[in-house]
């Protein structure tokens, strides 16, 4: 069995009960909340199973697949997914097996932490008071405040961000099992922040309850953040996006702040107070497990204006939307490449060679926060169809740059290295890779990706250039 060296024991926050609302409905309004208690609810997803063909000379295997049904917090599907970067996991597409031709032969999973409670520099609680103080509310919608007090907590792992992790180890271990053996279990890494650190201790305990306890894989090491690091954005110069988000925001909240002065007259509530109490509704329905009142304050359009603002967000800071976002995600690419092709790293960005990882495994699990991922987005070249920056002035509803399908709260990206015979490998067994980002297939026409959206090995290596090249000149533009 490879030597461990680090084991690093942590607390599992993995609940199994939790009171639910009944079934609530949308008016024009906003949102009406009823309330019915479920006890003994587990957390988990519907099982169903699909049958799916590439063509009549490509076909695959049947397979149990999640389906998308909304986590159970009595909001529905489209209202969660509203939240942008603070939405919950949601499968974009159905898992599709590989081609009966192929076979995986090493899986490397980038994985977005659980979801948490507000961070400690939010100021959420501040924005609240404002509306506490009103001595007259003139809205019904706002009578919950009279007796509201605020209490989440901060930074920290939510019990329902332990199950995700915990559910997603399971997922990979039951899609992925074959490839694992009691030589080769997976390899698990994490940044070194509490939320992080549980998000992937959790993720190894629901792998080995998975596999029934024959294969427990566990954190083997968690990076500082403040070292150069794979696993979290470091770019000092980089832009972080405030200037557009918050020309949106002065866009789509002000009228929001000028209703909301009607309705409670005297809380001078400011443009970014109405982000936070938006935010209210995505933070205290997922640590409560039930809709926040917060959540009827505000109709389904002014929702999605608010999923708007963290896609524009994400896009200027560490997306394609900031010269300096893609080097920040270059190092995982190399490490990736590294890993697939069974060679040494070779990295002029964040790798840092003083912690290596060991070569030969078949399960590669990183976790990490959002905006390193879609710092990897933009460097490999994913959700890159559009030719035009995202509009800070208006809503672009066409867009594919969306955060909650992109890196909602457990977001993960899998790059599938599987070897391919027949009709694929044209006669010969061929290595390919394929990537999918939260269960959707991407199409890869950067490298040849073509029908099966699948590229040959040595393809996707020649596409990923900018990381391997030119990125060395970005990151030290990052620190110059």
């Amino acid at each position: 069995m490879p030597s461990r060296t680090k084991h690093i024991v942590l607390p599992i926050h993995v609940s199994q009960h939790y009171d639910a609302p009944a079934t609530p409905h949308w008016h024009e309004s906003g949102w009406r909340v009823g309330m019915r208690k479920h006890n003994l609810l587990k957390l988990s997803f519907l099982v169903v199973i699909a049958l799916f063909f590439f063509s009549t000379s490509i076909h695959v295997r049947p397979r149990r697949v999640l389906n998308d049904s909304a986590p159970p917090l009595g909001l529905p599907k489209d209202v969660q997914t509203a939240w942008g970067q603070y939405s919950p996991y949601f499968p974009v597409g159905i898992y599709l097996p590989p081609p009966t031709e192929c076979v995986i032969a090493q899986v490397n999973i980038l994985q977005r932490h659980g979801a948490r409670f507000p961070n400690s520099f939010d100021t959420y609680e501040q924005s609240i008071k404002k509306l506490l103080s009103v001595k007259k509310y003139e809205d019904t919608r706002l009578d919950f405040l009279k007796e509201y007090e605020y209490d989440l907590s901060s930074e920290k792992l939510t019990s329902f961000g332990a199950a995700q992790s915990f559910n997603a180890g399971e997922e990979a271990f039951k899609r992925y099992s074959h490839i694992v053996s009691e030589d080769n279990i997976p390899f698990v890494r994490a940044t070194r922040k509490s939320r992080v650190i549980e998000s992937a201790t959790n993720w190894t305990v629901g792998f080995a309850a998975a596999s029934q306890q024959q294969y427990n894989p566990f954190l083997d090491l968690a990076i500082p953040e403040d070292q150069n690091n794979t696993l979290n954005e470091n770019c000092p110069n980089a832009n972080d996006g405030t200037q557009q988000k918050d020309e949106w925001l002065s866009v789509f909240a002000t009228p929001i702040a000028q209703r909301l002065e009607e309705a409670a007259p005297g809380s001078s509530l400011t443009n970014n107070d109405i982000f936070n109490l938006m935010a209210m509704c995505p933070f205290e329905s997922i640590a409560k497990r039930r809709p926040s009142d917060f959540c009827g304050i505000f109709t389904k359009e002014e929702f999605r204006e608010f999923e708007y603002h963290g896609d524009v967000e994400k896009y200027y800071k560490t997306g394609y939307g900031e010269s300096l976002g893609p080097v920040q995600g270059a190092g995982y690419v190399n490490e990736l490449i590294a890993r697939i092709t069974g060679q040494p790293v070779q990295d002029d960005t964040s790798h840092n060679y003083s912690l290596p990882f060991p070569s030969g495994r078949t399960i590669y699990t990183d976790f990490t926060h959002e905006n390193l991922m879609i710092g990897v987005f933009s460097a490999m070249g994913l959700f890159n169809k559009s030719t035009t920056p995202l509009s800070t002035r208006r809503m672009d509803t066409d867009r594919e740059w969306v955060a909650s399908k992109m890196v909602p709260f457990s977001a993960r990206m899998v790059v599938e290295k599987m070897t391919c015979g027949g009709v694929i490998g044209r006669g010969f067994e061929k290595d390919f890779v394929r990537i999918l980002v939260n269960d959707a297939v991407q199409p890869l026409e950067f490298c040849g990706g073509g029908r099966i959206k699948m590229c040959t090995m040595d393809a996707f290596v020649r596409s990923q250039g900018y990381s391997r090249g030119p990125a060395g000149k970005d990151w030290r533009k990052c620190f110059n």
